[in-house]
Parts: structure tokens; C-alpha cells; sequence
């Protein structure tokens, strides 16, 4: 189940033209929580907003040399990934919320600014946290030296940036209320997200010819980026149609590959997704949400027509239906296991059932 990088990167190249012969599997090491996974971000202050120097990116080298050291001794068929912190909430931020640290959830949340007055500020090099982000990616990357792969960060996307400025409940309504002046929102922040995706993307090294995918520890062909809708859940098909699809269409075809990730609960968009040129599609498999089983209809029309991950804290039920109803052609499993788990040999025991 060990595998030098070369191999697991032919195999992502198969993967991704749905030509592997087995599944892929791979483990996640650690809380999926960033405050909990960093132990340098335990210094970060809690109760007032957050500011780019509050983030001294030297302190978080040793953290990415460690989690990089540890998901190889898992083994599997993945490379773990490095990007600019993903704690950060970094559109959000960089177009103006308040970012706001939670050491009890592990987690930083950007705030619905209270004074919101529906402008939307222009890209700007110049910009604290643009600048913040680039300077982890260039100092990561001296310092890994290559030993591992950069990623761009989680970038949430246009719904997301859309609930946060207005507030969950309010940026529902305003789909109704003035459907026009949304739509000039929304695509001001694709703009702004695909200039800042941009910008990192060219602080990136190539890695074997590709470079990483942020959390989910793919090889991935250089120039890819990592895009996400979660507040499509919000919405009704007919109103992300209209309103929102068009701009993730405009993210992808403005990169060479892109991989959304994706909740089974509530609207999710897999299906208006599948025609367009995404180079493949993530689906979580959730506590307390839908079985393999429940999923079967939806894992398999993906399968038909782009690779599928499939990522989560997966019980063995749900992996036994995986491995064995699913074609194994453009299938890949990150599954995340806690370091009990990895103590008792379990990603060894897994990868021996499933794989060998």
C-alpha cells in the first residue's frame, strides 16, 4: 500500500481519464477542523476580527512538514497537499468581512458585514489578504522545497460569498426581490474569485507535472482549481439555474481543470454540473446524511460521465457497497480516519480488504 509518488501520480492521470483499473484509496489524517489540524493556529486571538499579520506563516511550516509526513506513513494511493492556510475564509475576507476566530469549533467564520451596502469591491493585488495568501505559497513553497505539492486553498463560492455578505435567510429573499441587481453581484464576485484563483495559481509550482488539490490530496493537472457551492443548498434548482450556474460555468472555463466538492443533503447541483468540462466531481459521504446505498443512482450517473471522489469518515457498510456496486473506472475513496484508528493498523487493514 506504499507507493512512490510517480506511481500515485500515474495513477491520478488514469483516474482522471477514467482508465484505472482498481479504485483508488487514500487516507485523511487529522481533525478536518483547521484550528485543530494546525497546531500553529492555536496562537490566533479569539473575539475580535482577524487581521493578515495576526497569520505569521513561518509558524505554520513545521504544521504542513508534519501533516505531509503523516499521511504518507498512512499509505494509500493519494499525496497529501499544501496550500495558503485554509482556516481562512479567503474571498470573504479579501473582499471585506470580518474573519473571526472559534477555537471551540476549530473553526474561522466570516461575518455578514452590518453595513452591507450591496457595492462589491474591485480585485486588488494590493490587497492585505491577497497578499497574505501569496506569501504562504511562496514560502511554503521554498521551504518544502518540492518534497510536496501546493494547491490553491478552499475559495468558497458565489452563493457562499452571496449568503455571507447578506445573511443566509436575507440572500434567499433577494433572489425575488431584485433578481437584476443579484446578478451583477454575483458576477462582479466571479470576477474577483477567478482573479484571486489566478493570482495563486501563479505562485504554484508544478509538481510531477501538476500540483495538488487542497484536502482532498489529489495530483491534479497544473492550472486546477478547487470550487464549491454549499449555499446551493438554500436555493431551489430553477433559482441556482438562472442565477448562478452561469458563473460557475465562467470559473470553469476559465481554469485547465476544476474539482467542486459537494454535500448530499438538500439541492445539490451534480447533475447541472455534469455537462459542463469539470475535471471531476467530489461527493461526501456524511454523518447522519445518505448511505453509499441511498447514493448509488447519484454515484453512478457521475461515474458515467466524469470521475467521482468519494470523502468522508466512511463506515465500513458504506465502503463494503462502494467497493463492490461501483465501477472502479474513475473511482477514487479518501477516507478519513482518526489517529486511534491509525494506531490500530486500521488504513492498513482497509487498504489489504479493499484494494489488495
Amino acid at each position: 500500500m506504499f507507493y512512490s509518488i510517480e506511481q500515485r501520480v500515474e495513477n491520478f492521470k488514469k483516474f482522471y481519464k477514467r482508465e484505472n483499473d482498481r479504485p483508488l484509496l487514500g487516507f485523511f489524517v487529522e481533525s478536518e477542523y483547521p484550528l485543530h489540524r494546525y497546531p500553529a493556529s492555536k496562537s490566533l486571538p479569539q473575539g475580535r476580527p482577524l487581521a493578515p499579520d495576526d497569520f505569521v506563516v513561518e509558524n505554520y511550516l513545521a504544521d504542513y512538514d508534519s501533516l505531509f509526513d503523516r499521511h504518507e506513513a498512512a499509505g494509500g494511493d493519494f499525496i497529501w497537499a499544501a496550500s495558503s492556510f485554509w482556516g481562512i475564509p479567503w474571498i470573504e475576507a479579501a473582499m471585506g468581512c470580518k474573519i473571526i476566530a472559534d477555537h471551540n469549533t476549530g473553526s474561522i467564520h466570516a461575518e455578514t458585514p452590518a453595513d452591507f451596502d450591496g457595492e462589491m469591491p474591485e480585485f486588488d493585488i494590493d490587497n492585505p489578504w491577497v497578499q497574505k495568501g501569496i506569501e504562504y505559497l511562496d514560502k511554503i513553497s521554498s521551504h518544502c522545497n518540492g518534497r510536496y505539492p501546493l494547491a490553491t486553498p478552499r475559495l468558497r463560492g458565489i452563493s457562499d460569498v452571496l449568503a455571507c455578505l447578506y445573511g443566509n435567510e436575507s440572500f434567499v429573499f433577494k433572489f425575488f426581490e431584485s433578481p437584476e441587481k443579484i446578478d451583477e453581484q454575483a458576477a462582479k464576485i466571479t470576477d474577483f474569485w477567478i482573479s484571486f484563483a489566478k493570482t495563486q495559481l501563479e505562485h504554484i509550482p508544478e509538481f510531477h507535472g501538476g500540483i495538488g488539490s487542497f484536502y482532498y490530496n489529489m495530483w491534479a493537472p497544473a492550472g486546477t482549481v478547487w470550487l464549491q457551492e454549499d449555499a446551493a443548498a438554500l436555493l431551489s434548482p430553477d433559482i441556482f439555474q438562472r442565477h448562478i450556474l452561469g458563473c460557475v460555468k465562467q470559473i470553469v472555463a476559465s481554469f485547465n481543470g476544476s474539482i467542486v466538492h459537494m454535500h448530499p443533503t438538500g439541492y445539490y447541483p451534480y447533475a447541472e454540473y455534469l455537462p459542463t468540462d469539470m475535471l471531476a466531481l467530489e461527493l461526501h459521504i456524511d454523518e447522519g446524511g445518505p448511505s453509499a446505498e441511498e447514493l448509488f443512482e447519484v454515484h453512478s450517473k457521475i461515474l458515467a460521465h466524469k470521475p467521482l471522489l468519494v470523502w468522508g469518515a466512511i463506515p465500513e457498510k458504506d465502503l463494503d457497497w462502494i467497493f463492490s456496486k461501483l465501477p472502479a473506472k474513475g473511482l477514487a475513496v479518501l477516507n478519513a480516519l482518526d489517529r486511534k484508528q491509525l494506531e490500530s493498523g486500521e488504513n492498513e487493514r482497509l487498504y489489504e480488504k479493499y484494494i489488495q
